[in-house]
C-alpha cells in the first residue's frame, strides 16, 4: 500500500509544477518611436532691386544684364522692381510698354510694386504689361472696390523659392497712385494706409515661413520705416523704395532699409545665406549701374530692333540745338511751358518742375528727344481762374510758370496745363480754384513738336536763340 502511494506524490508534484509556473519578469516600458530627424536647410541666394525705371530699362538693360552676371551670379539671382516701370521714355511709352515688358521678362523679373505711374497709359496697358512681362503686380494697401468695372486684382504678397531659399516679398504703392490721380485712373481702386495693410500682408505670408522677407514700396523707405517702428512683432529683413531725399540708406536696425534712386542710376543687391546651424546672414548694398563697359548681345539686339521702329516713327527732325540742355535747365523749362500757352492760345501755362525728366543732346532736335525729356503722356486741358491764384502759383517751389509781364488779381486768366497738374500733382492741384476745366484733345508733347516746327528751327536758328 505505501510502495503504490509514492509514485502518486510525484505524480501530484509534477501537476503541482506544472499548473504554477516561475514568474515572468516585467517587461520594459515602451518607447515612443522619435520622429525622423530632418536635415538642417542650408542655402543662400541673391536678390536684385531696381526701381523708378521710367522706361529706360530697354537702352540701360544690355549694361545692367552684364554688369548682374559678372558681379551677382545671374541668372540664379531673384529680380524685383519699386515700380513705375514702363511709363517714360519714349522706347517704352511710346510702344506702350511692350519693350519694358519684354527686357524684364528677359532679365526674369519676379516682382514689381504697382508704381504711381503704372496707370498713366490706362488700365488695359497695365494689364498687357502684366501679362507679357510675367511680373507679378504686388499693392497690399489697394484693393479693387467691390464692383469694380476694371479690377486690376493685385497681389498682397508673393513666395519665391529658389536655391532652398524661401524669398517672401510685399509691395505697397504711393499714396499719388490714386491721391495725383489722372481723371478716371483711380476708378475702382481703394488705397488703404500702410499701418493697416502691413499686418495682413505679413500674416498671409506666415503660413509659408518665408526664409528672409523683402519688402518693395514706391515711395521712399522713410515712410515704411516709421510704421515697422512702431511695431516690434513686424518682421521685414529688407525694405527698398524709390527716390528720398538725403540719405539713401539706413543699416542702424534690424532691418536694412535702401533707396534706389530715379532713371535706374543705382540698384540693390542683398546676398541672404542660411547657415548650416539654422542662423541667418543678410549682407545688401546700394551699388551703381557703371555706365560703361560690356554689354549683353542679346538685350542689344532687343533694344536695336526698338530703338529702329523708334526712329522710323519718331526721327523727323523739328530743330537743332548748338550746346544742349541740362534736365534741370531753365531754358528747356521755358520751351515747354511757351510751346504749350502759344498753341493751346491762352494766357499763362504751368507744370511741375519734375515734368523734365532728361537732358536734351547737343545737336538735331527730333519728335523722339521731345518725348525723352517729358515722357509720360499726359492730356493738355485749359481752365480759367483768377490772376491772383497764378500770382500765388509763381511761389510754389515745384512750378514751371510763364504768365504775361504783369497781373491782375481780380481779372480771369487763361492756365493751360496738364491733367496730372489739374488733379494735383506735385501738390499743384486746380481744382479748388479753378473746377471747370476743357480738354484740348492732345497729349503735351504734341504742342511742344508743333510750337519747334513752326519756329524754322536749325543749324542757324537753334533753340538757344528761341528761349531766354
Amino acid at each position: 500500500m505505501a510502495a503504490m502511494r509514492f509514485p502518486f506524490l510525484l505524480i501530484a508534484a509534477a501537476v503541482a509544477l506544472t499548473a504554477c509556473p516561475a514568474e515572468k519578469p516585467p517587461e520594459p516600458p515602451k518607447t515612443a518611436a522619435l520622429p525622423p530627424v530632418a536635415p538642417t536647410r542650408t542655402g543662400k541666394v541673391t536678390l536684385l532691386v531696381t526701381g523708378h525705371e521710367s522706361g529706360m530699362l530697354p537702352a540701360k538693360a544690355p549694361r545692367l544684364l552684364a554688369q548682374w552676371k559678372q558681379e551677382e551670379g545671374w541668372p540664379n539671382a531673384l529680380a524685383f522692381s519699386t515700380g513705375d516701370s514702363f511709363a517714360g521714355a519714349a522706347i517704352s511709352s511710346h510702344f506702350m510698354g511692350t519693350p519694358t515688358a519684354e527686357v524684364m521678362k528677359a532679365l526674369q523679373y519676379k516682382a514689381a510694386a504697382l508704381g504711381n505711374h503704372d496707370l498713366d497709359l490706362g488700365f488695359d496697358t497695365l494689364r498687357a504689361f502684366r501679362e507679357t512681362s510675367g511680373l507679378t503686380l504686388l499693392a497690399a494697401n489697394l484693393k479693387d472696390t467691390p464692383g469694380a468695372e476694371q479690377p486690376l486684382k493685385l497681389a498682397p504678397s508673393l513666395l519665391v523659392t529658389r536655391e532652398g531659399i524661401k524669398v517672401g516679398v510685399i509691395g505697397f504703392t504711393s499714396a499719388k497712385t490714386v491721391a495725383t490721380a489722372i481723371s478716371g485712373r483711380a476708378s475702382g481702386l481703394d488705397l488703404a494706409t500702410l499701418e493697416a495693410s502691413v499686418g495682413p500682408a505679413l500674416e498671409t505670408l506666415k503660413k509659408d515661413e518665408p526664409d528672409v522677407v523683402l519688402a518693395v514700396i514706391d515711395d521712399c523707405f522713410l515712410t515704411l520705416q516709421k510704421v515697422l517702428a512702431t511695431r516690434a512683432d513686424w518682421k521685414i529683413d529688407l525694405v527698398v523704395g524709390t527716390r528720398c531725399e538725403g540719405d539713401q540708406e539706413y543699416l542702424k536696425g534690424p532691418t536694412k532699409f535702401f533707396s534706389v534712386g530715379d532713371d535706374l542710376t543705382h540698384y540693390v543687391s542683398a546676398a541672404f545665406q542660411l547657415n548650416p546651424d539654422g542662423t541667418k546672414t543678410l549682407t545688401a548694398s546700394r551699388k551703381d549701374l557703371e555706365p560703361q563697359g560690356a554689354e549683353d548681345a542679346d538685350l542689344l539686339a532687343l533694344r536695336d530692333r526698338w530703338q529702329k521702329k523708334l526712329d522710323e516713327e519718331l526721327g523727323q527732325k523739328i530743330g537743332f540745338t548748338k550746346t544742349g540742355f541740362k534736365e534741370d535747365a531753365a531754358q528747356l523749362r521755358t520751351w515747354v511751358a511757351t510751346a504749350l500757352r502759344d498753341e493751346s492760345k491762352a494766357d499763362a501755362a504751368l507744370f511741375n518742375k519734375k515734368g523734365v525728366r532728361a537732358s536734351l543732346p547737343k545737336g538735331v532736335i527730333t519728335r523722339a528727344s521731345v518725348y525723352s525729356i517729358i515722357p509720360f503722356d499726359n492730356a493738355v486741358v485749359t481752365v480759367k481762374l483768377k490772376g491772383e491764384a497764378l500770382i500765388k502759383l509763381k511761389t510754389h517751389p515745384e512750378a514751371v510758370l510763364v504768365t504775361p509781364a504783369k497781373i491782375d488779381p481780380a481779372k480771369d486768366y487763361v492756365l493751360a496745363t496738364t491733367e496730372y497738374i489739374y488733379f494735383g500733382g506735385d501738390g499743384l492741384g486746380l481744382e479748388a480754384v479753378a473746377p471747370d476745366l476743357e480738354l484740348t484733345g492732345q497729349v503735351w508733347q504734341t504742342p511742344v513738336i508743333t510750337w519747334l516746327e513752326k519756329q524754322g528751327c536749325n543749324e542757324k536758328k537753334p533753340l538757344e536763340k528761341l528761349i531766354k
